[in-house]
């Protein structure tokens, strides 16, 4: 089976750091709905409504961060939300 690709994902508040590693994938609230974001994936930026963060990493394992506000920018292959 094919390894899958990763991107980059930083998560952080203000006062802290809350995420930082490769994902091959993260599930944000987008101001204009759920959205799910892959390696390789357009540059884009967007406001976050509050909702989940949902963090798939490489072992298959997720983690999941409440956001109830942000903004998230994607951009070669870096994905950063700020809460």
């Amino acid at each position: 089976m094919a390894e899958n690709k990763t991107l980059n994902l930083t998560i952080a508040r203000v006062d802290a750091p809350v995420f930082a590693g490769e994902v091959v994938s993260v599930t944000v609230p987008g101001s204009e709905g759920e959205m799910t974001l892959l390696a390789d994936h357009s540059p884009l930026m967007s406001a976050l409504r509050p909702g989940n963060i949902t963090v798939r990493k490489a072992d298959g394992s997720t983690e999941v961060f409440v956001a109830e506000s942000g903004t998230l920018e994607v951009s070669q292959n870096q994905v950063t939300i700020l809460l």
